[in-house]
C-alpha cells in the first residue's frame, strides 16, 4: 500500500504539485504588486494627503520616490508573470531574475524589521522601537500605530510571496539548464 501511494505522488499528481507552486506564487507576487502600483499611483495622484503635514521632505523628493516605486511595483508585477507565462520564456532569465531577488531582499529588509517592531512594541517589550532610539514611547492604542503596524504588514506579506517567487524561479531555472522558465512549464506558439 505504501508504494502506491509514493508512486501516485511521483506520478501526474506530483508532477502537477511541483508545477502548481511556482504559478501560485508568481500570482501571489503579481496581485501583491498590482496592489502596490495602484496605491502608489493614487500617493502621486493625492501627494498633498499623502505628504501629511510634516513638510520634511519638498514636493519633487516625495514625487520621484514615490514614482520610482510605482515604476518598480509595474515592472515587478510583469516580471512576476513572466516566470509562468509562455511569453516569458523569449526574456533573458537574468532580467526576470535579477529584479525578482532584488525586490525580495528589499521587501524582507522593509517588511520584517518594521513588523517585528510594530508587534513587541504592541506587546510592550520595545516600548521606545526595537533599538530603543523613539523620543517618546509608542501609543499602541492610537490609529498611527495601527496604520502603522498595517503598512509593516503589508510590507511583510511583499516578502512572504516575492522571496518563495525568486527562489523557485531560480531553481527552475537551473532545472531547465538556465535558458527559460520554471521546469514542466508548458511551451506555446504564442
Amino acid at each position: 500500500m505504501r508504494t502506491s501511494v509514493r508512486g501516485a505522488m511521483r506520478g501526474t499528481a506530483g508532477v502537477r504539485a511541483v508545477r502548481g507552486r511556482p504559478v501560485f506564487w508568481a500570482y501571489a507576487a503579481f496581485g501583491w504588486l498590482a496592489v502596490s502600483f495602484v496605491w502608489h499611483l493614487w500617493m502621486g495622484i493625492d501627494y498633498r494627503s499623502a505628504m501629511g503635514d510634516g513638510g520634511r521632505v519638498p514636493v519633487w523628493g516625495f514625487l520621484a520616490y514615490d514614482g520610482l516605486i510605482t515604476a518598480m511595483s509595474a515592472i515587478g508585477a510583469v516580471l512576476a508573470l513572466a516566470t509562468v507565462r509562455p511569453w516569458g520564456r523569449r526574456l533573458p532569465p537574468r532580467m526576470v531574475l535579477l529584479p525578482l531577488w532584488f525586490g525580495a531582499v528589499l521587501l524582507v529588509v522593509r517588511g520584517v524589521p518594521g513588523l517585528v517592531e510594530n508587534v513587541t512594541t504592541a506587546m510592550g517589550l520595545t516600548p521606545y522601537g526595537l533599538l530603543g532610539m523613539a523620543e517618546q514611547p509608542a501609543d499602541p492604542a492610537s490609529g498611527e500605530f495601527w496604520t502603522g503596524m498595517a503598512i509593516n504588514a503589508y510590507f511583510f506579506v511583499g516578502a512572504v510571496v516575492m522571496l518563495p517567487l525568486a527562489v523557485l524561479h531560480q531553481r527552475g531555472l537551473r532545472a531547465a539548464g538556465g535558458t527559460g522558465g520554471p521546469a514542466g512549464q508548458e511551451k506555446s506558439a504564442a
